[in-house]
């Protein structure tokens, strides 16, 4: 009985970790277009500028 309940607690723990890896990679992807755009913008904007 302990035995499955390792195994129980070990799988959820998992999970979690599983789940927490995601939300972070998911927010890192965010993160990096966001901050890939806004370089994108001022490179471009100071490209029209110059004569």
């Amino acid at each position: 009985m302990i035995h499955l309940t390792l195994i129980i607690v070990d799988f959820l723990t998992g999970l979690l970790v599983a789940g927490a890896w995601a939300l972070a990679s998911a927010a890192g992807v965010v993160a990096a277009l966001v901050g890939g755009g806004a370089i994108g913008w001022t490179l471009l904007r100071r490209w029209r500028r110059k004569p």
